[in-house]
């Protein structure tokens, strides 16, 4: 259990479908490139009971579950390229559990360890990975979903699509020369939600979608229930209109939280009919992004280094990079909370590298806490005092990452 305290510490945190809608053909007309890719998706419910610990603004003992925790698990294959991406409705993944559930998933798909990303939904509301029951049933149960991905592998032709959120704020206010943890609404701020659409012959195969906003609506020691926070919301919802799996990696939201504010301006705890507003409009904003989804089929390749950086605390460390690319699509993971600038700054040079869209997704393979700018670290702030890396250093891996990306373009 040690292995979960530093973590603990810096978190702030199926039966048949139906059919699909009819308008999700939308920009896979006839004269699309034939499919190049397969695809397979599986999802498992990993919810505890309640009583066990809860993660998010400290640790707390869970009371009751508000909505389920899902894990889900997508399997990609293109000519002899692999790639895997896990989701989970956790705050996060440790380092070593992280290792343990990518070296099961690629086993059980039949792919090399390098080849799988695990990325967490940081929900403020749900468990860490152990060395508990819970988990060990957790982690069976993925590697099940990730046999049964790879077994349903069926090809795909891919679209891209892009709505928008409005309920994203910056969360630090400077304040007479002081960063305080409130709403900034002038500061940086992604609201684009992108959405992968896999579509195969028989209909839609999975969404994939990038939110660039914490789900930490169900805000610390306030709420002892156990939730997937607004992503959940969301899920239910699109999971009822589109007959398909919604799988959801979170962007660069290090400094970006749901806009809930009390009279005096300072940020709330979500009551249940704020979780639904947010969850619906998230939900109108994928399927914005799925009803106007353009091709983007084409080749499929990965890269992947393991870089090392020292560390304010720790001595040095080794962080998991990793690069996708699905025709024109990079995605790009790092293993911990990027600030949205740091997911902007690694964007545009990837854009001017060839990719014409670049998701960068956080809390992926790892978890080195907080991504910050230079501009931040001068100004301190929360994030900035929990942050184990430099801002240097994270300058440095932006670099490595757009290395990484721009090689495959």
């Amino acid at each position: 259990m040690a292995r979960l305290a530093w973590l603990s510490m810096l978190l702030c945190a199926c039966d048949p479908a139906p059919p699909p809608d009819a308008g999700l053909d939308a920009g896979f007309d006839a004269g699309s490139p034939p499919p190049r890719l397969r695809a397979g998706v599986a999802t498992v419910d990993i919810t505890p009971e309640p009583g066990i610990d809860i993660v998010g603004y400290g640790t707390r003992a869970s009371t009751s579950v508000r909505d389920p925790l899902e894990a889900s698990v997508l399997v990609l294959r293109g000519g002899s390229a692999r790639a895997v991406l896990v989701t989970v409705d956790l705050p996060g993944v440790a380092d070593w559990y992280a290792e343990q559930l990518r070296g099961r998933v690629a086993i059980a798909a039949g792919v090399g360890y390098e080849d799988v990303v695990v990325a967490a939904s940081h929900t403020h509301s749900a468990p860490l990975l152990g060395d508990d029951a819970w988990s060990a049933r957790t982690m069976d149960a993925i590697g099940d979903a990730a046999r049964r991905a790879a077994a349903s592998l069926t090809p795909v032709r891919v679209g891209l699509g892009e709505g928008r959120i409005d309920f994203d704020v910056n969360r630090r206010l400077l304040v007479d020369g002081v960063v305080e943890a409130r709403a900034n609404p002038d500061g940086p701020r992604d609201p684009r939600v992108r959405t992968l659409v896999l579509e195969g012959d028989d209909g839609l195969v999975a969404l994939v979608s990038h939110v660039v906003c914490h789900p930490n609506a169900l805000l610390g020691e306030e709420s002892t229930r156990i939730s997937a926070d607004f992503p959940g919301e969301a899920r239910a919802l699109l999971r009822a209109r589109h007959g398909a799996p919604w799988l959801v990696v979170i962007g660069p939201a290090g400094d970006v939280r749901p806009d809930l504010r009390d009279a005096d301006g300072a940020i709330r705890l979500a009551d249940d009919a704020d979780l639904a507003r947010l969850g619906a409009e998230l939900a109108e904003a994928v399927t914005a992004g799925v009803d106007d989804a353009v091709a983007v089929d084409g080749p499929l390749a990965t890269t992947r280094a393991s870089w090392t950086t020292p560390t304010r605390t720790e001595g040095a460390r080794v962080l998991d990079l990793a690069v996708w690319r699905i025709g024109p699509v990079a995605i790009v993971t790092m293993p911990g909370e990027p600030f949205v600038e740091v997911g902007l700054a690694t964007e545009r040079p990837l854009l001017a590298a060839g990719a014409e869209h670049a998701l960068v997704v956080g809390y992926a393979n790892g978890y080195a806490s907080y991504f910050v700018t230079p501009e931040a670290e001068a100004l301190g702030g929360y994030e900035v005092r929990q942050s184990s890396l430099s801002a240097a250093s994270v300058t440095a891996m932006e670099a490595r990452a757009v290395e990484l990306g721009a090689s495959l373009f």
